[in-house]
C-alpha cells in the first residue's frame, strides 16, 4: 500500500470513528448524552468502550494527519503562502458549517490551528517534536484546572437541567440558527484558552511522524511497546476514576482521556501502517479518506435533518445502543457510497468546493 494509500485509509478511519462519538452532540448538543433514571447495562458497556478505545482518538488522528497534510502540500513547491488560501478556505467552511449545520465542527479551529503550524514546516523535527509534545500536554494540563472549576452536578433525563435543554433544542430553522450561533460564540471563547493549543500539538506532532515515516512503515518496537504501556497505565487510571463514582472526577478523567487517546491515535496509525493494501475491507475505508471532507459534513447534515426535524422524541427516548446502531447505520452508508461516487467522480463535492474556493484566494 502506497503513502497516499495509507494515509487515505487512515482519515477514512478517523472521519468514520467521529460519526461514534459525535451522534450524541448531533442529537443534542449542550449535553450530548444524558442517561435515564434508570441506567440500562448496554449504557455502561458503551460508555466504557468510549473512554476506553474511542474517545477523542480519531480527533486527534485528524489533527495529525492535517499536520502531515501540509507537509506534503509544503513539499510540492516549498512555498509556504501557497498554502494559505487553502486554510483560509477551510476556516469558512468551519464557520459556515458551525453556523448552518453543527456548533461542534472541528474545522475553523484546524484552519486556524494550521496557519501557525506553517511556522514549524522549516523546523528541525526535533524543535517540531518538541514544541508539539509541550503544546499538547499544556492542553491536558490546561483541561485538568479547568475542570476543577467546573460547577456541573450529574444529571438524567428527569433532571430540570436535561428537561430545559430538550426545551431550548432547536426544532425549526430559524431556532437552528439562533442557536448553532449562541453555540459557536461559546466554541469561539474556547478556541483560544485550551482547543487551538490542542490542535497545534498533535498537527506538530503529525508532521514529525510522517518525515520519520511513522504513517507508512508503522513504530519501532520499542516505541510500539512504550504507546501500549502507556494506553495500559491510562486505561487504568481512567477505570480507576470512572469506578470512584464521583461526578466531580469527571472533569479530570477528561485530561486523561486526552493523552490516552494520544497514543491510542498513534496505535491505530501503526496497524494502519502494517495492513495489506489487497485486502478487501480497506478500499471503502480509502474511499471514504478521499473524500473525507464530505463524509464529515454530509454526516452533521442528515443526522441533524434527523433529531431536529425527522424524530426529534428521539433525544428523550434513545439509549446509547440506539445511538450506536444509527451511527454504524451511517457508517455503513458512507462506506457503500463512497466507492460507487469515486467511480463515477475524482473528488466528492466538497472537496471540489474547497478546491475552487482555495483558488479565490490564491
Amino acid at each position: 500500500m502506497n503513502r497516499i494509500s495509507q494515509l487515505d485509509s487512515l482519515r477514512g478511519i478517523a472521519v468514520l470513528g467521529l460519526l461514534l462519538l459525535n451522534v450524541y452532540y448531533l442529537a443534542l448538543f449542550e449535553t450530548g448524552y444524558v442517561q435515564p433514571s434508570s441506567p440500562v447495562i448496554s449504557d455502561s458497556i458503551i460508555y466504557y468502550c468510549n473512554i476506553l478505545a474511542l474517545d477523542s482518538r480519531f480527533r486527534s488522528l485528524f489533527c495529525m494527519l492535517f499536520g502531515a497534510a501540509l507537509v506534503i502540500q509544503y513539499n510540492k513547491n516549498k512555498d509556504i503562502e501557497a498554502l494559505k488560501p487553502r486554510l483560509i478556505a477551510i476556516a469558512i467552511f468551519g464557520a459556515l458549517h458551525s453556523i448552518f449545520i453543527w456548533p461542534g465542527d472541528i474545522l475553523f479551529s484546524y484552519g486556524i490551528a494550521g496557519f501557525l503550524t506553517l511556522a514549524y514546516l522549516q523546523r528541525g523535527d526535533k524543535q517540531v517534536l518538541t514544541h508539539g509534545i509541550a503544546l499538547f500536554v499544556a492542553s491536558c494540563a490546561l483541561l485538568l484546572l479547568l475542570s476543577f472549576t467546573s460547577t456541573d452536578t450529574l444529571i438524567n433525563r428527569q433532571s430540570y437541567e436535561f428537561q430545559e435543554a430538550l426545551l431550548n433544542a432547536p426544532t425549526d430553522l430559524f431556532g437552528l440558527l439562533v442557536h448553532n450561533i449562541s453555540m459557536t460564540a461559546v466554541m469561539l471563547l474556547m478556541l483560544p484558552i485550551l482547543t487551538l493549543w490542542n490542535a497545534l500539538g498533535l498537527m506538530l506532532i503529525g508532521i514529525y511522524c510522517f518525515r520519520q515515516r511513522i504513517f507508512t512503515t508503522g513504530l519501532s518496537k520499542m516505541h510500539l511497546f512504550l504507546v501500549i504501556t502507556a494506553m495500559a497505565i491510562l486505561s487504568t487510571i481512567n477505570v480507576l476514576i470512572e469506578v470512584a463514582g464521583h461526578h466531580e472526577y469527571k472533569g479530570i478523567n477528561e485530561s486523561f482521556v486526552w493523552l490516552n487517546a494520544f497514543f491510542g491515535a498513534l496505535l491505530i496509525t501503526h496497524l494502519n501502517a502494517k495492513a495489506k493494501g489487497n485486502q478487501l475491507w480497506i478500499s471503502p475505508i480509502q474511499a471514504v479518506g478521499k473524500m473525507a471532507l464530505t463524509c464529515y459534513l454530509l454526516q452533521s447534515i442528515v443526522m441533524v435533518v434527523y433529531f431536529v426535524w425527522i424524530n426529534p422524541q428521539a433525544r428523550l427516548s434513545y439509549n446509547r445502543i440506539d445511538y450506536v446502531e444509527i451511527a454504524l447505520l451511517g457508517i455503513g452508508l458512507q462506506l457503500l457510497l463512497a466507492p460507487l461516487y469515486l467511480r463515477c467522480f475524482k473528488q466528492g463535492p466538497f472537496e471540489l468546493a474547497l478546491k475552487r474556493l482555495s483558488l479565490k484566494f490564491a
